[in-house]
């Protein structure tokens, strides 16, 4: 049977261009661009989530109602009448969408009936809350983890408020304001006889219960409650009854406390969550709530609006964000697939570890690029230059040599200080299920069960059916033969945990409730992954930060070769050959162009370890004392002057707007890296003291930016082949090129929320008219158009058009073409074939070497296999090519830093 990841189907896109929707940039904005996108060679619009959300929201990945088109962004009928457009251009919408989780929020109208039904409210095992928490404040109640403080605290101050509002009554605190939950209602008319024994009360509260529990759905509670309170407030005074008896209970110092033991949720100070939960979130953040979406029930719910959406014809395709995080991710993608068909364009965000891949029974396209983004950037860094730069950071740095070392110190903390709410849930599941026989005492296999978590190699195996897979087995069989390497007081334990899941050691009972065990373990073991290494251990290791990147690691920095990605790119073409290439998106911790100029450094590394010496010396004066510290230390100065040489404006002015973006950076940077301030206890005189020192530096008045930015133009100076070359890499090799919103001019951001910030599409339009009438004009024109206006990015802007036109005239070529190596007589180039039947293309771009040269093309060669056309035209510059001795000479890459050869026929 053929996999699902060689099915081409019907809506396989030939280029994606990324949109971050909001309300600032809504339906109606995407139809403005429309003409440039496809004028540009874009086949599908891929678009961030754009369901309802939050009030507010700029991403949404924060929603809150599955079956609705976020207001925010537009409505159905302008979604209709942009599809209609869209299909009058042969273009597509591939659609990113969220399973995982929804908001923890007032708006979302599912969690809210949880809150006021209980066991009544359909949803009420919609989401992933353990309601048989051992907790006595927790057990049959969601944590409402929302306080800025103490429970106790907020009571005495009088910061709860009981109001009576169209809804029925609410409990408010600051402005938060949830709904009172059914029980309390009886509550009322104990507590305050006095007011409430008047019938219209006593009536509304009755008829309220009856109905909570006699309506089924959602909208009928919501329908049969609202029409009840209106009945209500037609009745002559009962306003003002109702009011009478908020203000009695806010008054009073034993009712209160009474309500909030009758609720079917508790109100928390946001910190505790680090120590006990009962709910799973999206790795650490309390307002996001998980669903159970293993459930087939919850599942069908969830998708019945997007499944109308793609029926209709509006959506072509899909991304499945956060898939690590579903408990069966393969039960997923095939329920999907049964309810959408194998026409739906697939793909879901996925992480791979080194060599790592996909689950072959995923009936998916393949993943949404992170593991090209780091072949690419590997390949584009000289080695021997990174192995200097690692040399010189580890006399400058006091951070642990081993990276590896980092990762596991990072996890720990994150699961000790983060996650102990979650890491003592799944101990209590162990003794839940009944597989700790009590040989161990409870901080023994808690130990373990931590231990084993930081270990793994990967972020998660996939368990669905017993017995494991052979890959899943080597992923947890490697993750406790590290952990006993560590540890080898905690072997006995360990080897009693690995029993659970190996065949033919544990007993069949024992089995089964491992997997149950398992299975719940496997989705915190990606958070884990993520919050220590994305969003700690990357903000505290900077040998070369260009590498501090989703998918990629700084641990390893250009160890491959050309040879090693050719390798690499046949078997993309032979098994996922429709998976995504991307470069930057909007998860990235920087710009694509950013990570090239940082990946020059290693072309010009003993000057940038000079230049660093010497800014240390210059800019001594700028830095703060603490005692016997000094502000910021050598790890995050080295930090910052790396972060400058990626971001700086191509203008080389640093003017109030970029200074400020990069003081948010950097304060940002300073707290995931946990080292002398984070989110939750912010060190803001540190941080202050670090923004003091950038701002100093990037004063005219101030001597850096006189040594800064000549040695920045010679990092442009190289980065700019390089950037070229990363482009016509990504829309040629095997897989679906995405182009990130704005990225076809110089991508120099920072991460997020830096690089959601608005695009001015108009500049790029009037850039891309000009390019075609310069065309028209002849490659002279052309050439001499982009050499006057050379670093402006509008030769990035140039290689996308002209490959992305190239790619849509002949898609069978890239979707479905070979992908043929070419050896070269010169190491310093990669180029490579694609072929399909007597369809051919040739891609030479340059590989960075040291040292720094001016290569002969003259001399060089592409050395084509037999069969190969032999004359060739550079689709970028229009020179013609003969094959001679062999070969193709690379003279025209005098003319222009990439090629993208075509036959002339």
């Amino acid at each position: 049977m053929k996999s699902m990841m060689m099915y081409n189907p019907t809506h396989t896109p030939i280029a994606t261009y990324r949109l971050q929707l909001n309300e600032h940039f809504t339906f109606r904005d995407v139809h403005d661009i429309l003409d440039y996108l496809h004028a540009l060679g874009v086949s599908t619009i891929y678009a961030s989530p754009v369901l309802g959300a939050v009030k507010g929201s700029t991403h949404g990945y924060d929603g809150t109602d599955p079956h609705q088109v976020s207001p925010a962004i537009g409505t159905l009928e302008e979604w209709r009448a942009l599809s209609a457009r869209l299909k009058e251009r042969g273009m597509s919408w591939l659609q990113d969408i969220v399973p995982n989780h929804l908001a923890y929020d007032a708006d979302n109208p599912r969690l809210m009936d949880v809150m006021e039904r209980g066991p009544l409210s359909p949803y009420y095992r919609y989401f992933d809350i353990n309601w048989e928490h051992p907790s006595k404040e927790l057990h049959g109640k969601l944590q409402l983890p929302f306080l800025d403080k103490p429970l106790a605290e907020c009571i005495a101050e009088g910061r709860f408020q009981l109001r009576f509002t169209s809804a029925g009554y609410v409990l408010q605190c600051g402005e938060q304001a949830y709904p009172l939950s059914m029980p309390a209602y009886e509550l009322l008319l104990q507590a305050v006889p006095a007011i409430t024994t008047a019938a219209p009360f006593g009536e509304l509260v009755t008829a309220l219960q009856e109905a909570a529990e006699q309506s089924s759905s959602l909208q009928a509670w919501q329908a049969a409650k609202q029409q009840l309170i209106v009945d209500f407030t037609q009745q002559q005074g009962s306003d003002t009854l109702a009011v009478a008896v908020a203000e009695t209970v806010n008054i009073s110092p034993s009712l209160l406390p009474a309500l909030l033991d009758k609720l079917y949720y508790h109100w928390e100070y946001w910190r505790k969550t680090e120590s006990e939960i009962n709910y799973r979130r999206f790795f650490t953040v309390n307002q996001l709530i998980t669903l159970r979406m293993e459930e087939e029930a919850v599942f069908d719910e969830y998708h019945t609006f997007l499944a109308q959406l793609y029926r209709e014809g509006l959506i072509q395709g899909m991304r499945i964000d956060h898939i690590d995080g579903l408990q069966e991710p393969g039960t997923y993608i095939r329920r999907l697939r049964r309810l959408l068909g194998d026409d739906l364009y697939l793909i879901a965000e996925k992480i791979l570890e080194g060599a790592e891949r996909l689950p072959a029974d995923w009936a998916l396209q393949g993943s949404s690029g992170y593991d090209f983004l780091a072949t690419v950037n590997q390949l584009l860094t000289d080695g021997g230059g990174a192995q200097k730069l690692l040399r010189f950071y580890r006399c400058l740095s006091a951070v642990p040599v081993k990276y590896e070392r980092l990762v596991r110190e990072q996890k720990e903390l994150i699961l000790s200080a983060y996650m102990g709410g979650e890491w003592e849930n799944l101990v209590h599941d162990c003794y839940t299920l009944g597989l700790a026989d009590g040989s161990y005492t409870r901080d023994q296999l808690k130990a373990a069960i931590g231990l084993f978590m930081v270990c793994m190699p990967v972020y998660r195996a996939y368990p669905e059916d017993w017995p494991l897979s052979a890959v899943d087995q080597q992923v947890i069989r490697s993750a406790f033969d590290k952990a006993a390497q560590l540890a080898p007081l905690l072997s006995p334990v360990l080897e009693m945990m690995a029993a659970w899941w190996h065949p033919g050691i544990g007993n069949k009972d024992i089995n089964v409730k491992g997997m149950v065990f398992l299975k719940r373990l496997m989705q915190f073991t990606g958070p884990l992954t993520a919050k220590g290494v994305e969003d700690t251990a990357f903000y505290i290791y900077h040998p070369l930060i260009s590498h501090n990147e989703v998918g990629d690691t700084p641990g390893v920095l250009g160890k491959l070769d050309a040879r090693a990605f050719h390798a690499h790119m046949v078997e993309r073409q032979a098994q996922h050959p429709f998976t995504m290439n991307a470069t930057s998106t909007h998860d990235t911790k920087r710009g694509e162009d950013a990570r090239i100029r940082l990946n020059m450094l290693t072309l010009l590394a003993d000057k940038w370890i000079q230049q660093v010496q010497t800014w240390h010396s210059m800019n001594a004066a700028c830095c703060t004392r603490r005692g016997q510290d000094t502000i910021p230390g050598l790890n995050e100065e080295y930090l910052i002057y790396q972060s400058l040489i990626g971001s700086f404006p191509i203008d080389g002015l640093a003017d109030i707007t970029f200074i400020e973006r990069f003081c948010a950076f950097l304060v940002k940077a300073l707290r995931e890296g946990k080292a002398h301030t984070n989110w939750s206890e912010p060190n803001v005189d540190y941080e202050n003291a670090c923004t003091s020192f950038v701002q100093q530096l990037l004063s005219p008045e101030h001597p850096f930016l006189d040594s800064f930015v000549p040695f920045l133009e010679q990092v442009k100076a190289l980065a700019v082949r390089y950037s070229l070359a990363q482009v016509l890499l990504r829309i040629t090799a095997p897989g679906i090129p995405d182009l990130y919103q704005g990225a076809e001019l110089w991508e120099l951001s920072f991460v997020d929320p830096d690089n959601r910030r608005p695009v001015n599409y108009r500049s790029r339009q009037v850039w891309l008219s000009a390019l075609i009438e310069k065309e028209r004009e002849g490659y002279a024109a052309l050439l001499a158009y982009l050499e006057a206006h050379a670093q402006s990015g509008v030769e990035k802007l140039y290689v996308t058009w002209k490959a992305l036109q190239y790619r849509r005239a002949h898609a069978q070529l890239f979707l479905e073409g070979s992908y043929v190596p070419l050896s070269t007589t010169d190491d310093a180039y990669l180029a490579y074939a694609r072929r399909q039947e007597d369809q051919w293309c040739i891609v030479v771009c340059p590989l960075p070497c040291t040292p720094v040269q001016v290569v002969e093309e003259v001399s060089s060669l592409v050395l084509l296999p037999e069969g190969a056309p032999l004359k060739w035209c550079n689709l970028f510059t229009g020179e013609e090519v003969e094959v001679s001795n062999g070969g193709l000479s690379l003279s025209c890459l005098q003319t222009f830093p990439v090629a993208l050869l075509t036959p002339m026929i």
